[in-house]
């Protein structure tokens, strides 16, 4: 039987179209340097983000809740500490990086390119993110691709996050295709995981944070995960011509 032809592509955001992940993380630095009262940014947040790049904003938050012990600093505010730390990011991460040109100027231009590339050949576009869709949205407009997507897909609209393969069939089902007709570019071993469980093919692009991840992993094979922009499209044609 011949395999199905390619009729979409489905892209992850974070540290795959925009590097966002770097400026969350630093983000999270200020926060906790604030709510510390550390001299300076507080460069344990970095090293717990590179640790679980691709991950939904809760279990970043909990993450950093834990790993640089705030809840002392959160106990007298109303919500979880969780909660609270991830509004105060949220907040910040707005005020001091979410502009049109602050986005721009962090885009991935190969990732970008793939993307205009194949909405011109005639391929569905989509993006399935583990950020919230309302923020999603706002960031694909800011970087100029929102009239591109077939379907844009947030953490909020599926019940379990990567990993899990939920948001990735769901963003297929929404674009009326089956899993073997996708293609995912993803960044990080989370996010690529979400993909083979979905029994989709994918390509990993490795970001500043994903690099090591993508190397440890064993769920993808090397040949599809991508170290420099420049190899991208080769990857690209092998995968297309695979499914011929």
């Amino acid at each position: 039987m011949a395999n199905p032809v390619i009729r979409a592509f489905i892209f992850d955001l974070d540290g795959t179209l925009v590097e966002t992940e770097f400026l969350k993380a630093r983000t999270y630095a200020a926060v906790s340097q604030t709510l510390l009262g550390l001299d300076d940014p507080d460069e344990r947040a970095i090293d717990v983000y590179r640790r679980i790049v691709g991950a939904t904003d809760e279990t970043a938050a909990r993450a950093m809740v834990d790993e640089l012990e705030l809840s002392s600093a959160l106990h007298d505010i109303s919500e979880e500490p969780w909660q609270a730390l991830n509004r105060m990011q949220a907040d910040r991460y707005r005020s001091d990086f979410a502009t049109g040109d602050g986005l721009r100027s962090v885009v991935y231009r190969h990732a970008i390119d793939l993307l205009r590339d194949q909405a011109a050949s005639g391929m569905s576009i989509a993006v399935a993110t583990s950020s919230q869709t309302e923020a999603a949205n706002r960031v694909a407009e800011k970087i100029g691709i929102r009239n591109l997507l077939d379907v844009l897909v947030g953490r909020d609209q599926v019940t379990n996050g990567k990993p899990d393969p939920e948001i990735y069939l769901k963003t297929a089902e929404l674009l009326g295709v089956s899993p073997d007709e996708v293609i995912v570019v993803e960044d990080s071993a989370t996010g690529l995981e979400s993909a083979v469980r979905a029994e989709m093919r994918c390509i990993a692009i490795a970001s500043a944070f994903s690099g090591d991840g993508l190397r440890a992993q064993t769920l993808l094979h090397q040949d599809c995960c991508v170290y420099r922009p420049v190899d991208l499209a080769g990857v690209v044609e092998r995968l297309l011509a695979e499914a011929e």
